[in-house]
């Protein structure tokens, strides 16, 4: 629903995505210029037949890696980690919930080198993706290479942090994974993935929207819990 443009209402004094991705496009270019990305092989247009259903007009479709910083990961030597930094493996990001289960530090050797994540990177796991494991991380860190730390250009990273945990966008991915006992899915397929791109207003409302939802979920969940407890007793 969100993810079609059916969870809010457009409002049509809203900037259009198509000039977003202009301006996308120009800081994209900036930011190679400043050095702090590197220049990417432009990607495919995309055809018809990659645009599984129809989006409001004021709407675009875009591949992840034209609007976001995916492929440009900080990979630090074991040696180069401090001692109670905070670290961000596998088993600490929950399936499907994008919540985070415990938080660990640094708190001796390091064996492999890490990748460097910032708060409000989108973390994504390309080991066996069909787990989702995803994470908009809470604070800055290292974690393991196993997750793809990715920052939106332009682009509200809960909105990415949302499309990446719906089903359009895993049902993408598992057409990409390759191999058989410990799937993965490459960085470079991973950009070519498509997403629907709303204007930067109406990310933030369906941002809302959807955190709303959830809160009301949780609470109607403690609620049940505290019911069926009070009868038990």
């Amino acid at each position: 629903m969100a993810m079609r443009g059916k969870l809010v209402k457009q409002d049509p004094h809203d900037e259009p995505a198509s000039v977003l991705l202009e301006k996308i496009k120009a800081e994209k270019e900036q930011l190679v210029k400043e050095g702090k990305i590197k220049k990417s092989k432009p990607l495919p247009p995309i055809t018809d037949d990659e645009k599984p259903f129809d989006i409001p007009d004021n709407w675009e479709w875009g591949r992840l890696g034209d609007v976001t910083t995916l492929g440009n990961f900080y990979s630090i030597n074991p040696q180069d980690i401090q001692y109670g930094e905070n670290l961000i493996e596998l088993a600490d990001i929950e399936s499907g919930t994008g919540k985070l289960i415990k938080q660990e530090t640094v708190n001796g050797t390091v064996g492999s080198s890490k990748y460097r994540y910032f708060k409000g990177n989108v973390l994504f796991s390309k080991l066996r993706p069909y787990l989702r494991k995803v994470l908009l991380a809470p604070n800055t860190g290292v974690c393991t290479t196993e997750l793809l730390p990715i920052d939106g250009i332009k682009i509200d990273n809960y909105f990415l942090y949302y499309s990446f945990l719906s089903d359009f966008f895993f049902k993408q991915i598992e057409k990409e994974m390759h191999g058989v006992n410990l799937p993965r899915v490459n960085p470079k397929k991973l950009s070519e993935i498509v997403i629907p791109i709303p204007p930067v207003l109406e990310q933030e409302r369906i941002c809302n929207e959807i955190s709303h939802l959830l809160f009301l979920l949780h609470k109607s969940k403690k609620n049940n819990k505290r019911y069926f407890t009070n009868t038990k007793s």
